[in-house]
């Protein structure tokens, strides 16, 4: 009897010590709140002229693509989202706001900058989940697909996270790198001839749509971008250039883009060296359109997309799951890039076959593992700005207490705050330690917020950078439906 219970005893003292161990072995995480607009005196106003939140509920243990109103498209894969216990999330609320004009940076109250210097952005966004309003974060080893629509890829893009300081002021920091994979999609989608005047004959359509070029760069939307330049390489006093740069692509389909891109790029400074010119402003003259062939390759190379993800090859269908190709082998962050880039896929087919002609060829792919502002940006290039201390001065005949002062150069998809004021006078470039340089001579906008007793105040410039000297702007009472438009009218 005595040895029946000890040994009643001491079953239950390990199942206590491994129900112990299970709750101290149970991740505890920490879940920061994302911020989507910090609280300040101009909020009354900004909060009637921002973007809208979009919310889309979505089920965890689901692979889910969510498509925003300006086409951010996200892929999150099940069992992306976890609680602050580190347990997969069931029913998630997920917030998206798409900023992608600059009158939307100006209606956000946003700007451009990472630290002391000027950002250029291709596109910021923010996203955030919760469950039963609580935060939720992306658990770890995985992450969230984007892809945010762009007129063109910059090679010097990456990815930047947000975060507000105590001034309700928004800035950046470098978080990640661009995708360089390609997603490949059906020839038959893609249109070769886009340009105007001179285009790809016929003959050369048809030999670059061959059933052997599914699958390879030829089937993307970035080769599509290439052909847009090709197309002018075809005119008549060009004689064979746009075959041969074709036959460069053709002949070395299986190396990574990049590789024939500088190959082109190489062809023409060999071939046609005495014709370009990259220091001269550009004229519509042989000596304008090769350089201005000979840059645009150079540009592509630059942006190091390497070769496409053959889901013919990897065996993925709509069925394939995470689990299956991690059996195969793969590891976990690949079998999930797969999946995702598969899903991606289908809906660029989708818009493709509804779209009667693409206005944005290209398109920012990368992944993010953690929720809040985000921004595809780029440093601004120094060689174009200089210095520049000139001042803004603010008129208004009433006191004002606040005053939001910026400068949006829209050509450069810039918007900074003046970080430093004396009375009514505002400097974006004056700090103790120099001056920050900018685009002199470019043309910008001035706009300036107030808001006092329940009334907005709004004033604008539209003005060519200067090197130094004052320029005045009249602040004046308004209302939100006026500013909106106002805005709206200065960015177009």
């Amino acid at each position: 009897m005595r040895k029946l219970i000890t040994l009643l005893l001491l079953t239950g003292l390990f199942s206590c010590n491994t129900s112990n161990k299970k709750q101290s072995d149970q991740k505890t995480i920490t879940i920061e709140d994302r911020v989507l607009y910090p609280k300040t005196s101009l909020s009354p106003l900004f909060d009637s002229l921002r973007p809208a939140t979009q919310t889309f509920t979505i089920k965890g243990d689901r692979d889910t693509l969510l498509v925003g109103q300006n086409g951010t498209t996200l892929t999150i894969l099940k069992n992306t989202f976890v609680n602050s216990q580190g347990q997969p999330a069931k029913t998630v609320s997920v917030n998206l706001v798409e900023v992608s004009a600059i009158a939307d940076i100006i209606k956000a109250n946003l700007q451009t900058t990472s630290g002391d210097k000027i950002l250029q952005t291709g596109g910021m966004f923010f996203i955030d989940a919760k469950e039963n309003n609580k935060s939720l974060a992306v658990a770890e080893g995985k992450s969230i697909y984007v892809e945010v629509k762009s007129n063109n890829k910059d090679p010097q893009m990456k990815i930047f996270g947000g975060k507000f300081d105590d001034n309700g002021k928004i800035d950046w920091t470098t978080t990640d790198n661009l995708e360089n994979n390609l997603i490949p999609i059906p020839l038959n989608l893609l249109n070769f001839k886009s340009g105007w005047e001179c285009f790809l004959s016929d003959k050369q359509i048809k030999s670059i749509t061959k059933p052997e070029f599914e699958n390879t760069y030829i089937a993307t939307r970035e080769f599509e971008q290439r052909a847009s330049v090709l197309n002018f390489a075809s005119c008549e006093q060009y004689k064979d250039l746009s075959q041969h740069l074709l036959d460069i692509y053709t002949s070395n389909i299986s190396k990574p883009l990049f590789i024939s891109d500088s190959l082109v790029a190489d062809y023409l400074l060999k071939n046609y060296k005495s014709q370009i010119d990259t220091v001269k402003k550009f004229a519509f003259d042989e000596t304008g359109w090769t350089t201005y062939f000979y840059q645009a390759f150079t540009y592509f190379a630059k942006e190091r997309l390497t070769n496409t993800i053959n889901f013919d090859k990897l065996g993925i269908t709509e069925k394939t799951t995470t689990e299956e190709l991690i059996s195969k082998g793969y590891s976990a962050s690949d079998a999930d890039k797969f999946i995702a880039f598969f899903k991606t896929r289908k809906q660029i087919v989708k818009s493709k076959e509804t779209e009667k002609q693409t206005s944005r060829l290209a398109s920012y792919s990368f992944s993010i593992n953690k929720l809040g502002w985000v921004n595809v940006d780029r440093f601004i290039d120094d060689t174009n700005t200089e210095p520049s201390t000139f001042l803004v001065q603010i008129k208004s005949k009433d006191t004002l207490d606040f005053i939001s002062v910026s400068l949006v150069i829209p050509g450069y998809s810039v918007a900074v705050f003046s970080i430093h004021n004396d009375g009514n006078l505002y400097s974006f470039t004056k700090k103790k330690d120099g001056y920050r340089t900018l685009p002199v001579g470019q043309d910008a906008i001035i706009v300036a917020f107030s808001y006092k007793d329940n009334k907005p105040y709004f004033g604008k410039q539209k003005i060519k950078i200067p090197k130094d000297g004052k320029i005045d702007v009249s602040l004046i009472a308004s209302d939100e439906k006026a500013i909106k438009q106002d805005i709206n009218k200065l960015t177009e």
